[in-house]
């Protein structure tokens, strides 16, 4: 990390905000010409009651780390949230996520993004159509704390795989099930946050290599990827 350059802080009242959310805010970005393959990176996946960050509820958090080109699954972590579902049946059907999970075993959103921007600092992060998980963090910031983004580099696996496709002019299925399939990695239950999230960190391992196979892996060619 380049710690000469100036934070998202360094113009903010941070008094209001949690100690995570601070450190988060605090840490500065890593260089763009940093070699991705070294970086600290965070793999996230949420699973939401629907598509609308406004009215719809983050039901759970799934993350595992990569360092040094290597998954961490003593990392991988996996948070039920306490939130009111209004499409219960749909939410248990689709995620296996039973409104009595939810209120048993959930944390509330505060301990959940307060422990998530905590595992953020420093890191990278990567998602499958990373613009869910973006949406639904920016709601909740500017919902909770008035602050509409964090400094974070998001790269994203669904675009990188569009743009690796666009290079053979192929167009195909985009879901993270059928794209691993097209990398020779093994099927997983989809719509389990954790379970995402680890999908997801194979996949991106795959793209890496075979986009850069034994070279640097440059951040902001990947980050320019994924915008």
């Amino acid at each position: 990390m380049n710690s000469s350059k100036p934070t998202h802080a360094d113009s903010m009242d941070l008094a209001k905000f949690p100690i995570s959310l601070k450190a988060l805010l605090e840490t500065p970005l890593p260089r763009k010409s940093a070699d991705l393959k070294s970086l600290d990176t965070l793999v996230l996946d949420f699973e939401t009651s629907g598509f609308d960050a406004e009215k719809d509820k983050v039901l759970s958090i799934g993350w595992v780390e990569i360092r040094n080109s290597q998954i961490r699954l003593t990392s991988a972590r996996h948070i039920v949230l306490d939130q009111p579902v209004l499409r219960e049946h749909d939410s248990a059907r689709i995620h296996h996520l039973r409104p009595e999970t939810l209120r048993h075993i959930g944390i509330s959103e505060e301990q959940a993004f307060s422990q998530l921007f905590g595992v953020m600092k420093g890191k990278v992060v990567v998602a499958h159509c990373c613009v869910m998980e973006k949406r639904f963090l920016q709601q909740y910031l500017t919902t909770n704390y008035g602050q509409a983004e964090l400094p974070l580099v998001w790269l994203d696996t669904l675009k990188i795989e569009q743009y690796r496709e666009q290079l053979r002019q192929v167009r195909r299925d985009w879901r993270l099930s059928s794209i691993r399939t097209e990398h020779g990695l093994p099927g997983y239950q989809a719509h389990n946050a954790l379970n995402d999230a680890i999908a997801t960190a194979e996949l991106y391992l795959a793209q890496i290599h075979r986009l850069f196979t034994h070279e640097s892996a440059p951040l902001h060619i990947v980050a320019e990827i994924s915008a």
